[in-house]
């Protein structure tokens, strides 16, 4: 499997209406998770999951704005 594959099944989840969460609501449950895993994960993986949250945390912002 590589990014095409996991960016398809995105668009997969989308499309067939799996994918219907509001933003504050995948937000914060996205935020839990990385809370409850922070120390199992290597320090590249704490960087990249918290650069997508922080992507996730402003659209949602700009959206409320």
């Amino acid at each position: 499997m590589d990014a095409a594959d996991v960016i398809a099944i995105f668009e997969r989840m989308n499309v067939t209406g799996r994918a219907d969460m509001s933003l504050d609501d995948t937000c914060a449950d996205f935020a839990g998770w990385l809370a409850r895993a922070w120390h199992r994960l290597p320090a590249q993986d704490v960087a990249l999951l918290t650069a997508v949250g922080s992507v996730l945390w402003r659209e949602g912002y700009m959206r409320n704005d």
